[in-house]
């Protein structure tokens, strides 16, 4: 009876330590994926920002301005998006501004910072030196080409779904050891 009751004690511990060990390792990895710069890709097409929760395709056809910046606008409110202690990307308010903005900075406290207006959003970009950001502001007014103005019906948004689907998807994952594991092995 003692050793029944002491193989039921072992094996649920067992399988606290390790749903306990795969939460945390969960939290690390989403945590170091977060906070992974995005990569800005500029094409003849447009511009193409790699990000694991916050990806953007900016197509030529909806860029009207790409400017240089000195003064960040206020940020107002994070709606959906990840500001760490100098990192700041994802849909944020802006202050005087009625639509969110899509904030890709990796120091937010570095200026300058480049604004790219579109038909339907406002993306705020910098790097972590001023040089680099001036190297990729150079780069996109050379290669990214503004939409002609009188071709703006119907343009379509960019969409928050996919970083949505993401943190759905990592709470399931989280509830899998801790809530799942456990009832298995009861």
């Amino acid at each position: 009876m003692i050793s029944n009751m002491l193989e039921i004690t072992v094996g649920a511990g067992f399988g606290i330590w390790f749903s306990m060990i795969l939460t945390i390792a969960s939290i690390i990895a989403f945590t170091i994926l977060v906070c992974r710069k995005p990569i800005i890709q500029i094409f003849t097409d447009g511009i193409f920002i790699k990000d694991f929760l916050y990806p953007s395709m900016i197509p030529n056809d909806s860029i009207k301005s790409i400017k240089m910046v000195h003064i960040m606008p206020k940020v107002t409110m994070r709606s959906n998006g990840y500001g760490g202690a100098f990192m700041w990307k994802g849909f944020f308010r802006i202050k005087d501004y009625r639509k969110r903005a899509v904030l890709y900075l990796e120091n937010h406290y570095k200026a300058p910072f480049i604004e790219v207006q579109t038909t339907h959003d406002l993306y705020f970009i910098n790097c972590k030196s001023p040089e680099q950001t001036t190297q990729l502001f150079e780069e996109m007014n050379s290669t990214v080409k503004l939409v002609d103005e009188s071709r703006l019906i119907g343009m379509k948004t960019a969409s928050q779904k996919r970083s949505i689907v993401i943190v759905v998807a990592f709470i399931a994952i989280l509830l899998i050891p801790s809530v799942i594991i456990p009832l298995l092995l009861s």
